[in-house]
């Protein structure tokens, strides 16, 4: 087992050959992830088969080598025989996301992962066991050549036009937390700095090479949790400092907010302050991220601030009385069914409340789009995003 904290590399988007397991479902997956161009412009009923097939195969995987997963299965009576029609994904068995506080969940050995860690505010933690076909897989879902980034970016080449802001750890100094992790990977887009440094976050030195970075004609992105770039755009705002980007610039959010009410900002506030603060053309150039530390894909906003999910991601939500799942539409439970994540079980009930809907996105891509509403009340886990954010200081 390695420590997250520890540098390294950032995940390829070739798949390894460690990546391809025997069956053509996960082959297909691999290809699927990492080779197609556009996934959302699969038509609708095409990813509602491959997501039967991956997950069908995911789940198989994990009642073989999952002991623990297969008896929760056979506690509640699934069998693979459940999954011979698509309806029958809605009976796969989800683990809480609150039972990897509680447990060392793993389909391989631990040799063979890494531990990433989420935090609450008791104190306990989400350990999730990510092999390297699991992180792979997670980095090819931010897609970063992908139609829905290059609405942000048009044709420009990062890798030499290009700067990301990170506000946020490196990989150094993450430790261990999953968001960290996550943003990290924004260097996959372009030259990246990061200015959280021994758990300061150096608004100036951001301040300093986003101005230098425009004026010499570079496309600047600014990623971090909203939180941090709140906190830009208000010490900007406090130092009566604006900069005019017009096209040249991209703000991408992922995690969570703290508790404080009188410190967050809702969506749309935050996408208004960073339009005047940066100077941008238009709203669509903010754009927010999901993921959780328990779920192995991330889920990307289009230019109508819609998160898309990739085709390969089985959305359910349920009914909070009774898990039953709910009409399109609706608020409920979220849970996810992942075939990506070959180290653990991926199929969780998770603490949120949102919807999902499937088509009808005015950006014109098929699929499932999701709206994450609020979390559950009654839930002691924090997030991320909070996590950072409670241990890092500003300078």
């Amino acid at each position: 087992m390695t420590d997250p904290s520890e540098a390294r590399p950032a995940p390829s988007l070739v798949p390894p050959t460690s990546l391809v397991r025997t069956g053509t479902e996960f082959a297909e997956l691999d290809r699927l992830v990492f080779e197609e161009e556009n996934w959302w412009a699969l038509p609708v009923a095409e990813q509602a088969a491959l997501r039967h097939r991956f997950v069908a195969a995911a789940v198989e995987h994990h009642l073989e080598h999952n002991a623990d997963y297969r008896r929760f299965a056979e506690a509640r009576g699934f069998t693979l025989a459940d999954l011979d029609e698509p309806a029958g994904l809605a009976r796969v068995p989800q683990f809480p996301t609150r039972l990897f506080k509680r447990a060392e969940i793993r389909s391989v050995p631990a040799q063979e992962c890494d531990v990433f860690k989420s935090s609450g505010t008791s104190g306990t933690r989400s350990m999730v066991w990510r092999d390297e076909p699991s992180l792979e897989r997670l980095a090819g879902s931010l897609h970063p050549e992908g139609d829905i980034w290059r609405t942000l970016y048009g044709d420009i080449d990062l890798d030499d036009d290009g700067m990301m802001i990170h506000l946020g750890p490196n990989r150094c100094e993450a430790d261990g937390v999953w968001i960290s992790y996550i943003m990290t990977l924004v260097e996959m887009f372009a030259s990246t700095t990061s200015y959280v440094r021994d758990g300061v976050l150096h608004l100036k030195d951001a301040v300093r090479d986003l101005e230098n970075a425009l004026a010499e004609g570079r496309f600047v992105c600014v990623a971090g949790p909203p939180v941090f770039v709140a906190e830009l755009l208000r010490h900007m705002a406090e130092n009566s400092v604006k900069v005019a980007a017009g096209e040249r610039m991209a703000v991408i959010t992922g995690g969570g907010w703290k508790k404080s009410e009188s410190t967050r900002l809702d969506p749309d506030e935050l996408r208004a302050l960073a339009m005047d603060t940066f100077g941008l053309a238009d709203a669509s150039q903010v754009r927010d991220v999901f993921n959780q530390v328990e779920l192995n894909t991330a889920f990307i906003e289009c230019e109508h601030h819609r998160k898309h999910v990739p085709p390969w991601v089985e959305v359910i939500v349920r009914d909070p009385r009774d898990l039953a799942p709910l009409p399109a539409g609706e608020t409920g439970l979220m849970s996810y069914l992942d075939p990506t994540a070959r180290s653990y079980p991926c199929f969780l009930l998770a603490e949120d409340f949102g919807s999902a809907v499937t088509g009808g996105c005015p950006c014109g891509r098929g699929g499932t789009t999701v709206e994450i509403h609020r979390r559950m009340k009654a839930s002691s886990h924090h997030g991320c995003a909070l996590r950072l954010a409670e241990t890092v200081r500003t300078d």
